[in-house]
């Protein structure tokens, strides 16, 4: 019979679960705070002790999994629709799985004592592995994030609607653009306020505008940010309609600069 010490098995899991959301938020480019990382690791942790349940039927088990990560990803990215939601908990399943084989390698090898029961893991690890497993995780999921977030080489064109107007933008996808609402959590799209004007003649400033603090090239500064009625985003091959925030600044050159990860949703 083996001996499952409490402690070391929801500190083990704490630390498992927040290096999983981390990983998680690499993989889906979403924001993630570390208030909400421990959030999510903590209830991961606590769902580890069905391991101390008599054993239960791998169905049952694994249905408790998915439960899991489903309240996972919703305390720590929040709700912003199912499709989302089934990715984020795709992400992290499949890190999941990818950290069980490597525990599960290191148990055969004789390396690790590992103890597995009712989809859950009891893993005796040293606190060095774990800095080194963290390091190792870190620089191949960054490596793989600088990858897939270069910037694509496409013409684009973003049109927006406000009330009964329309503007097109020439559209520029940039990756340093990671400005975000804080309270609705929706990407800003960051427009030249110049071209904006024929937009919004009826009704400027648009109302309610909402001001957002921004780090540019020029030092830091301020956003003024409204909610459209909707925006498109068009290319010579995709046309993807995005739930974002317009922002209006004069440093953007004529253009509507843009996220790419807003072509994934």
């Amino acid at each position: 019979m083996r001996t499952v010490y409490v402690d070391v098995l929801l500190v083990c899991n704490l630390y498992m679960n927040f290096l999983l959301l981390r990983l998680t938020a690499k993989l889906t480019h979403e924001r993630l705070t570390f208030g909400k990382t421990m959030l999510g690791a903590g209830l991961g942790s606590i769902s580890s002790l069905v391991i101390l349940l008599p054993h239960l039927p791998a169905a049952a088990a694994w249905a408790i999994k998915a439960v899991t990560a489903g309240v996972l990803c919703f305390a720590a990215f929040g709700w912003h629709g199912w499709r989302r939601l089934g990715w984020q908990m795709l992400c992290l399943t499949g890190m999941s799985c990818l950290m069980a084989g490597v525990l599960m390698g290191l148990s055969v090898s004789g390396l690790l004592r590992v103890y597995h029961a009712n989809a859950s893991w009891y893993p005796d690890i040293p606190l060095g592995v774990l800095v080194l497993f963290t390091i190792l995780a870190y620089a191949v999921l960054t490596f793989i994030g600088r990858i897939r977030d270069r910037s694509p080489d496409t013409a684009y064109t973003v049109q927006i609607r406000y009330h009964s107007h329309i503007a097109s933008l020439e559209g520029l996808a940039d990756t340093g653009n990671t400005l975000t609402d804080f309270f609705t959590g929706k990407p800003v799209i960051i427009c030249d306020k110049a071209l904006l004007a024929p937009l919004l003649s009826d009704r400027m400033p648009p109302k309610p505008l909402r001001p957002l603090p921004c780090a540019t090239v020029a030092g830091d500064g301020i956003v003024f940010c409204f909610s459209p009625d909707e925006v498109v985003i068009r290319s010579a091959d995709r046309i993807r309609s995005v739930d974002v925030l317009i922002g209006m600044s004069g440093q953007v050159s004529g253009k509507a600069v843009f996220n790419p990860k807003l072509l994934r949703y």
